[in-house]
This record gives C-alpha cells, sequence and structure tokens, in this order.
C-alpha cells in the first residue's frame, strides 16, 4: 500500500470514527425535540445539544471550505461558529444541520479519496493564517478531532438529559465477544 493511501484510509477511518468511539450518525440521530435546546447541569461549559450541532457543523463546514475554496474568508470568532439561540428555531433547521453536518461530512472523506489530491501536500491557496494550516493533512486532521471532541460532549449531554443511547443503537460489535 502507498504511503498517500495508508494516509487516505486513516484519515477516512478518524472522519468515520470507526475506533473506540461511535460514528457521527449513531450520536446524532433519534435526539426528541424537546431535549434539543436544554442546557444541562454540572458542566463546566453548559451547551445544548443544538448549540453543539450547530457548532460541528458551522466548524466543519469552515474547514472544508478553507481546503477547497481559493476565495476563503475567515469568519468572525466566536460569533461565526456558534448559534445564536439555545434551541434550535425549528425542527426543519435542526434536520437541516443534521443534514448538512453529514453532507460536509462526506464531502471531505471525498476529498481525502480524491486521487486528483496530494492529500500529504499543500494546498495550493492556503495562507496558514490564524489557527488554519497549510497542509490537507493537517485540517483533516483538524477536522476529525473537533468532530471527535464535540461528539464526545453531544454524547455527555444526552446522558444529562437521559435521552442517551437512541432507542434503535444496537451494541457494538466488540460487546459480543467479551
Amino acid at each position: 500500500m502507498a504511503a498517500s493511501d495508508a494516509l487516505r484510509t486513516l484519515l477516512t477511518t478518524q472522519l468515520d470514527a470507526t475506533v473506540a468511539r461511535r460514528p457521527p450518525d449513531e450520536i446524532l440521530r433519534g435526539v426528541p425535540p424537546a431535549a434539543r435546546g436544554i442546557q444541562p447541569d454540572g458542566l463546566p461549559e453548559a451547551y445544548s445539544l443544538w448549540q453543539l450541532l450547530e457548532h460541528m457543523r458551522v466548524s466543519q463546514a469552515d474547514y472544508l471550505d478553507y481546503c477547497t475554496n481559493p476565495d476563503y474568508t475567515f469568519p468572525a470568532w466566536p460569533d461565526d461558529y456558534w448559534p445564536e439561540s439555545v434551541a434550535p428555531p425549528s425542527d426543519a433547521a435542526w434536520q437541516e444541520s443534521l443534514k448538512g453536518f453529514q453532507s460536509d461530512l462526506q464531502a471531505v472523506k471525498a476529498l481525502v479519496n480524491d486521487p486528483s489530491i496530494d492529500i500529504s501536500g499543500a494546498i495550493p491557496h492556503a495562507s496558514g493564517e490564524s489557527y488554519h494550516s497549510t497542509q490537507y493533512t493537517d485540517e483533516i486532521a483538524a477536522i476529525a478531532d473537533h468532530n471527535a471532541y464535540h461528539l464526545g460532549q453531544f454524547v455527555t449531554v444526552r446522558r444529562l438529559l437521559d435521552v442517551w443511547p437512541p432507542e434503535d443503537l444496537a451494541a457494538p460489535a466488540w460487546e459480543d465477544d467479551v
């Protein structure tokens, strides 16, 4: 296996969260509408599920845009990265955020696995300003890391709200071996 193939496999695995954690689609599904806008007590940063989902969507879209758009402009921190409201304005807004997060995640994986991209190379138009790097690998790894961090928070908030696990979540395959 070529080094670039191994790197693509590693990055895709991290984005899919198939090692040591639940994948994003399992963590994000089946959230009851009544739980989406509650900030639970007991956390130093008491974000609601809506705030976490929308922040993950916006941040992931920002990283993807940085990697692919030569005319990229930096959003304002923190205002452009967090929703103004604690609760989604509607069920449609929740669904759009879920769809946007999943769609952009697929686009990131497509970028990782695009053979015309030197995944270990420089982003041609990248400036390396602020928190961004000039390398595809760094940016993709940052997406995986950022998603993992906030997906962990998402599970914690779901547990505090007593809406974890989703009703249709099967036990992980490794539990059969224990």
